[in-house]
């Protein structure tokens, strides 16, 4: 409403403006039409303004009563034969424009003063030569009532139109609004929890397209929602678990009333077990939950990435060789990246004792380093029992497991991908999953050299 009201003063103004401007400059090329006229007439009077000439003499008065103004027919030597206000008639003028006319330094001169107009022009022969001039003082009075009327019915029109285009607008807004109105209801629903799709019907694109985004982020919502339960599902079970066997072995203890030594140290034992797999749960947990935190901060330093995984391979092979794995590393450059260390080890780490846990007996684990220029790569590759293509996608999400028994007993928690794909996103990296069942995994993770913040 503002920008039109607005637009329209300013395009009123300047067509009112245009108007008396072309209306001026049309009575002004009157006025120099006629005093030509009369020019043609007092050169053939030769400037003679005597009573037997008086025709011309009422001519000049008439036309000064129409223009509502003053006229003075000036001679060659400067001298007034003519003023109809009769005040400087027979006296001689001395005026820089009208000299100027005279000499023929211009062919006319006008000049606007207040609501007149002073037109000075001059009485040239058919030689070109000037004989006199005449300067006619011309009302414009009646422009500035035409420009007063043409200002009110403007006014009229322009309120008029003012209050037509604020109809018009509420009217559109009304109709604009009613989908923001449904979406508002259908949301404020959705916050008392009637959790559903929002349906708005409206012939607006951009609402069907709001609709559409909003749905597709509630599904994502809902989702993660699925996904939280299922964590804390998960997380209550697993914690459950260890607690459940210490007091199922507990409780059989109780119940012997002289229960051997040696039935105490195995069920000691396995005690022990289930305290050290609660421990690590809750270790990882710990460790995911910090990794969660958007505003934790990496030690982010140069790191020998040769030197760091030469000895995590260090550790994991005493592992490997009870069950006969052979394990490899391939170093195709000196690598020296900017990362954090504890975390990136951890990552690492999770890979290769992965790959260890779930290879064959008698298999192998290849470990290699490369980079280019912008990253560096690390492919970890064993010959296990593989993961199969529907689970490929989930494997990366928490407590998921492929083979629980086995899990189990390789001392799995199910938090160690997840661990390791949270570090590598962590430093702005990618980590990609290609495996077939029985013919092994392959785990490749891309990291950039500098950490860009």
């Amino acid at each position: 409403m503002l920008l039109s009201m607005l637009l329209m003063i300013s395009f009123s103004m300047l067509l009112q403006h245009s108007y008396i401007d072309r209306m001026v400059k049309q009575k002004l090329t009157l006025v120099q039409n006629q005093c030509n006229i009369l020019g043609n007439q007092i050169l053939v009077n030769q400037f003679t303004m005597d009573a037997i000439r008086s025709n011309l003499n009422v001519q000049i008065d008439q036309l000064a009563n129409v223009w509502e103004g003053r006229i003075l027919v000036i001679d060659s030597n400067y001298k007034i034969l003519k003023d109809t206000y009769t005040i400087d008639q027979n006296n001689y003028i001395i005026y820089d424009e009208a000299v100027k006319v005279m000499r023929g330094e211009k062919d006319s001169n006008i000049r606007l003063v207040d609501d007149y107009a002073e037109v000075i022009i001059p009485i040239v022969s058919s030689e070109k030569v000037v004989n006199g001039i005449m300067i006619a003082t011309v009302s414009l009075h009646d422009i500035e009532d035409t420009n007063e009327y043409i200002g009110e019915q403007m006014n009229i029109l322009l309120l008029l139109f003012l209050m037509l285009a604020f109809l018009c607008a509420y009217i559109v807004s009304k109709m604009a609004m009613s989908g923001v109105y449904k979406l508002n209801g259908q949301i404020r629903n959705m916050n008392e929890g009637h959790i559903e799709k929002l349906e708005v019907q409206s012939k607006y694109r951009e609402y069907v397209e709001l609709t559409d985004r909003f749905n597709v982020l509630l599904d994502k919502m809902q989702v993660l929602e699925e996904s939280r339960q299922e964590f804390v599902s998960n997380v209550s079970h697993e914690l459950k678990t260890p607690i459940t066997s210490m007091k199922v072995l507990a409780d059989s203890l109780l119940l012997q009333e002289e229960a051997p030594a040696e039935m105490y140290r195995e069920f000691m034992s396995d005690m022990v077990e289930e305290i050290d797999r609660e421990s690590k749960i809750i270790n990882d947990l710990l460790t995911l939950v910090k990794m969660d935190k958007k505003a934790a901060e990496l030690n982010i330093a140069p790191v020998n990435i040769n030197a760091l995984l030469e000895l995590l391979l260090k550790r994991i092979k005493p592992i490997a060789a009870k069950r006969n794995i052979d394990v490899v590393f391939e170093s195709f450059r000196e690598v020296v990246g900017e990362i954090d260390e504890v975390k990136l080890t951890l990552a690492f780490s999770n890979l290769i004792e992965n790959a260890v846990k779930y290879n064959n007996e008698g298999g192998s684990v290849y470990v290699s380093l490369n980079s280019d220029h912008k990253f560096f790569y690390v492919k970890v590759q064993d010959t296990g029992v593989g993961i199969p293509e529907d689970c490929q996608s989930q494997v990366f999400e928490r407590f998921y497991r492929v083979d629980k028994a086995r899990s189990r007993e390789t001392g799995g928690t199910g938090l160690g991908l997840a661990i390791t794909r949270n570090a590598v996103l962590k430093h702005k990296g990618a980590i990609k999953l290609y495996s077939k069942p029985g013919e092994g995994t392959t785990f490749t993770v891309r990291i950039p050299l500098k950490y860009v913040v």
